[in-house]
């Protein structure tokens, strides 16, 4: 046993100081840093310090989500057909670029305290996912495609992404409290430029030209029946991740907002829940990765989708904090087998010549699907209070792990 074990950590200390893999740890772990942060903060910031409605929060989630958003959803099926034709980098720095720009607008936001540079700032947040289907390709390519290599590295730049948020969604959920949100925005913004300027001097191209490979050549430019169409071998695939995208977004995506305005959770008590989750994500991810090598990504999706069924089922029975941060270790484990297994299950399954445009069709479609969810969960939470969403959700989530067994490939 020990064998196969230590093999995980050579294989990790060997891709950790890889070109490529190297420069989108490091940049991922500056970006986990606010975004983690900010995917507990958001919501709070916007029920309890602006006072606006759950329902007008399922309306900017639904929007601007990331990643089951309708802007991150629209924008990667066109990124990741670009990321195809005209390579990795160019799509890896403009969601950087737009990264900055959301961050400036919540920045606003909190200043003005208005709607408008609120909606624009979720707007960008999820627009600045264009980036991510040439991320996942980019990965994929720069272990040259081999099977093992490739789940070790999604979970190392996984892992380096949660890192810092064992710290920052509590220190920022302090910082909140006592000098206001505009300053989280504004440090998010200065994380993401120096970001910037670190993929523009050291990320390398990985795209092949269509001659050194044998794909067959793609044609530029741009057709929404190949850019959004849905392979139809892989259909089956798609099908219970947009299951998941609504099933979870009705309760589960406004859980923060919804803890604020129903239970009077502060923002120092959700950063304390977001950082035990981060650290659950962070010490189950060797685990979590020896189990995707050994099982296979069909099985370790179902196993996470298990778990969400046992958090939001603790969730529906136990609405307190101290709950709440023991289901976080729970929740931690979820997330940490489910999101490196579907990155090494797609980047299977994509034909060689289409590894971006797979990713991005595939959050369109769970995008599409998903996104009435957080409004159809809103209106329910004003209507008829806490738990009605969150009992939905269990349900949908315990049919999504039933298809994830019967529908995904072997």
């Amino acid at each position: 046993m020990s064998k196969p074990w230590s093999g995980v950590m050579a294989s990790t200390r060997g891709l950790a100081f890889q070109g490529n893999v190297r420069i989108l740890a490091v940049t991922s772990m500056t970006t986990g840093t606010y975004v983690t942060m900010l995917s507990a903060l958001l919501q709070p910031f916007v029920v309890e310090s602006l006072g606006f409605s759950v329902f007008v929060l399922g309306m900017l989630v639904a929007i601007g989500a990331r990643p089951t958003g309708l802007a991150s959803s629209l924008v990667q099926p066109f990124a990741g057909r670009l990321a195809d034709l005209v390579g990795r980098k160019p799509l890896i720095l403009a969601g950087s670029v737009v990264g900055i720009f959301s961050m400036v607008s919540f920045v606003l936001a909190a200043a003005t305290r208005g709607l408008v540079p609120l909606l624009i700032g979720y707007v960008f947040f999820g627009l600045a996912l264009l980036g991510y289907p040439a991320t996942q390709a980019a990965i994929a390519e720069s272990v040259s495609m081999d099977q093992r290599k490739m789940k070790v590295a999604f979970s190392l730049v996984f892992l380096f992404t949660y890192l810092p948020g064992v710290f920052a969604p509590g220190v920022g959920g302090y910082v909140a409290s006592a000098v206001g949100y505009g300053v989280l925005f504004g440090a998010a913004a200065i994380l993401e430029a120096a970001n910037l300027v670190m993929l523009v001097s050291s990320f390398q191209e990985t795209r092949l030209p269509p001659e050194a490979t044998e794909a067959p050549r793609q044609p530029a430019r741009f057709s929404l029946r190949q850019t959004f169409g849905v392979p139809r071998d892989l259909l089956r695939t798609f099908v219970p991740f947009a299951m998941d995208a609504f099933c979870f977004g009705i309760g589960g995506a406004l859980i923060y907002g919804m803890w604020s305005s129903a239970f009077g959770f502060t923002a120092t008590e959700v950063g304390l829940i977001a950082s035990v989750l981060s650290a659950s994500i962070v010490a189950t991810q060797y685990v979590s990765t020896r189990l995707l090598i050994r099982v296979g990504s069909r099985r370790m999706l179902a196993f996470g989708e298990f778990l969400t069924v046992v958090v939001l089922a603790g969730w529906l029975a136990f609405p307190t904090v101290a709950a709440a941060v023991l289901l976080a270790v729970v929740f931690g484990f979820s997330v940490s087998a489910w999101v490196p297994a579907l990155s090494s299950l797609l980047m299977t399954v994509a034909p060689v010549g289409e590894r971006g445009s797979v990713g991005g069709k595939l959050a369109a479609f769970r995008g599409i699907i998903g996104m009435p969810a957080p409004f159809i969960g809103g209106y329910i939470f004003t209507s008829f209070g806490y738990y009605v969403p969150l009992y939905l959700s269990l349900v949908g989530e315990a049919f999504t792990t039933i298809a994830l067994l019967k529908l995904l490939p072997r």
